[in-house]
């Protein structure tokens, strides 16, 4: 048996030679394939079919090519190994492909003799690989090492073995022919561990390039100083969504401090490296995130001074997504106050549809829109997909604004006001509801924006006051507390005189004061002139009710509430929709006793649900306006009445 063993063993000594022939040429094969597939990961299940067809192609034209050999107890090539580590790489898919090509070569070239016991051999050495790859694939390629080599190569010497002994043992062939074999298989084996070793190697050496350009590519995608991703990670994921999601309408977001170089100047010069991914976290992450997970939110540092967020699912030609932009801002601004103790930093928003754009022109756009955003003072603004569509657009809005100033009749809706616990209406809101020469509704933020650019904010706040007061005068049967309420800005009341051009109009129009409320919104600065201060005393002197609005998304609020004689403060629905927050809850309930410490009534904007209506009054507020009561209707609609609803 040992001289029959000894034969073998000499023979395959012989052969060996040849036989790292055919380990070298694999290897070769192996790693060529890998360059030309740059282009697709190491792990990608492609890899596992060319695995299959090279390892299987490789043992069909060996077996071509000792043909002559098949017959007879000597074959010099490396069916086993070709057949393991097909299994090995390629799991299931690769080893069925290699198994089913090498088994028909054996049949092509060395006919039926023998081959129910060379296809058992066969099938048991690609299912010993095959439950190899899946110790393999819990180990990083690019972390292989001498033990792993060792231990592959001892399984494969154990699966040769193991065959070689199951035909054996079945009587499949004889002793002299198990013998011949196992010595061969045993000794000529030693070509199979340097093919082993050289392959994992150069599977190593691959994964650690590709892990090397892997981080290169995400540091050139990450900003080094605040660890979010870049302006180039911002360009491929929008060209990214572009390409895989064209149906699904996305939004992109710009975040600017506008004051950035006041507070590092304060806080320290790398305040900013820790701030942005907080606020980044502020807006993204979790269920508390100021933006819904189901929009998901990804946010990029665009530059120094600004934050990008890409969010899906928004249209911002929709008027309800252009006040979530604005609820966005007051949100941030709130949490910009909580969380620093020095100089607040003060935002503003750019948002913009991403609906249309190309992968050949993201680029240009977001320069674009991060020039358009710089240019603009408005803290929050909605920017078209197209800047000369924008521009457009941006005339077509101006010239409907001359119209309204000339004609005095800006389109108004009127949103009431109710006491809450018996539903009587108190009076209602003015609200610009207005339409473009395609009937597409346009933001009410967007038409002030154009406003304030043209100056034409002031003379529309005055068209917008004319139409209110004439409408006061049309209404009969007015409750004693009945009032209609008109937003205006700081332009206004800086403005020499105003206030006594809005009590000579009243008594023109022989409307009472009282009927007349102003609501001052909070996101304009007030300036602390003499002027604005002159404006204010006016007014109240003259009975003209004076309403705080969007109290604490803002500027100031408590100073604006000491400084002017505010008979009412509003507070934005935008706190009132998280009212089940404790923070939200914490800070309606400071802003209902600010105002009551300085005499004023607190109203809720957005009520929506009963359960919403009930906390409120809970926490002693009594007057709320929202959907829950009405939306914003014509005047013709509006029907204030002294019995209750």
């Amino acid at each position: 048996m040992m001289e029959l063993i000894a034969v073998q063993a000499a023979a395959a000594a012989a052969e060996l030679p040849f036989l790292l022939l055919q380990a070298a040429a694999v290897v070769g094969i192996v790693s060529v394939l890998i360059l030309l597939r740059r282009d697709i990961a190491l792990d990608d299940p492609r890899y596992k079919i060319y695995y299959g067809i090279v390892f299987g192609a490789t043992g069909f034209l060996l077996t071509l090519l000792v043909s002559e050999f098949i017959k007879l107890p000597s074959k010099p090539y490396i069916r086993s190994d070709l057949l393991f580590l097909a299994g090995v790489l390629g799991s299931w898919q690769g080893g069925l492909i290699s198994l089913v090509l090498v088994s028909a070569g054996r049949l092509a070239f060395g006919g039926p003799s023998l081959f129910g016991a060379a296809l058992l051999d066969m099938s048991i050495i690609s299912v010993c690989g095959i439950m190899m790859y899946g110790w393999l694939r819990r180990r990083r390629l690019a972390e292989l090492g001498i033990w792993e080599m060792t231990g592959v190569f001892a399984v494969r010497i154990s699966a040769a073995v193991l065959a070689l002994s199951l035909l054996y043992i079945l009587s499949l062939i004889d002793q002299e022919l198990y013998l011949s074999g196992l010595g061969r298989r045993i000794f000529g084996s030693v070509v199979g561990l340097p093919m082993i070793v050289c392959l994992f190697v150069v599977l190593r050496s691959e994964a650690r390039a590709r892990e090397e350009v892997r981080r290169r590519e995400t540091a050139a995608r990450t900003d080094s100083l605040t660890g979010l991703p870049n302006r180039r990670a911002l360009k491929d994921h929008i060209e990214t969504a572009m390409r895989h999601e064209p149906a699904v309408p996305h939004a992109l977001v710009l975040i600017e401090i506008v004051n950035i170089s006041d507070v590092a100047a304060c806080e320290g010069e790398d305040w900013a490296d820790l701030f942005w991914p907080r606020l980044a976290r502020e807006v993204c992450d979790g269920d508390n995130s100021l933006l819904s997970p189901s929009n998901a939110p990804r946010s990029f540092m665009f530059g120094d001074t600004t934050l990008a967020v890409v969010i899906e699912g928004v249209s911002l030609e929709k008027s309800e997504s252009a006040r979530l932009m604005m609820h966005l801002h007051d949100g941030l601004s709130a949490f910009c106050r909580s969380a620093e103790a020095g100089p607040v930093p003060h935002l503003k928003i750019g948002a913009a549809n991403l609906d249309m754009l190309s992968r050949q022109n993201v680029a240009s756009f977001l320069r674009h829109l991060s020039l358009a955003l710089k240019g603009s003072d408005n803290p929050v603004q909605i920017f078209p997909f197209s800047f000369a569509e924008k521009a457009t657009r941006d005339e077509g809005v101006r010239q409907m604004l001359v119209n309204w100033i000339k004609s005095g009749r800006p389109p108004i809706c009127y949103q009431p006001k109710f006491e809450m616990h018996n539903r009587r209406m108190i009076g209602a809101e003015a609200l610009l509801r207005a339409t473009d020469a395609r009937g597409q509704a346009l933001s009410p933020y967007y038409v002030l924006e154009i406003a304030e650019r043209h100056r034409l904010l002031v003379e529309f706040e005055w068209s917008t006051i004319e139409a209110v007061v004439r409408d006061l005068s049309n209404l009969r049967s007015l409750e004693p507390d009945f009032h209609l309420a008109v937003n205006i800005s700081a332009s206004s009341f800086s403005t020499p005189r105003f206030g006594d051009r809005v009590v000579a109009f009243l008594g023109e129009m022989a409307v009472p004061a009282h009927r007349l409320s102003i609501e001052v919104t909070e996101m304009s600065r007030v300036p602390a002139i003499d002027i604005v201060q002159q404006n204010f005393d006016r007014l109240s002197e003259a009975g003209v009710r004076l309403s705080l609005d969007d109290f604490g998304t803002g500027y100031a609020a408590l100073t604006l509430l000491a400084r002017f004689p505010f008979e009412e403060v509003k507070i934005d629905h935008w706190m009132t929709s998280r009212l089940n927050q404790s923070r939200f809850k914490d800070a309606i309930a400071l802003a209902f006793e600010s105002a009551e410490r300085y005499g004023a009534k607190l109203v809720t904007e957005g009520i929506e649900t009963e359960e919403q209506s009930r906390l409120l009054m809970q926490m002693g507020i009594r007057f709320g306006q929202g959907y829950l009561y009405s939306p914003a209707v014509p005047l013709d609609r509006l029907q204030p009445r002294r019995e209750c609803a």
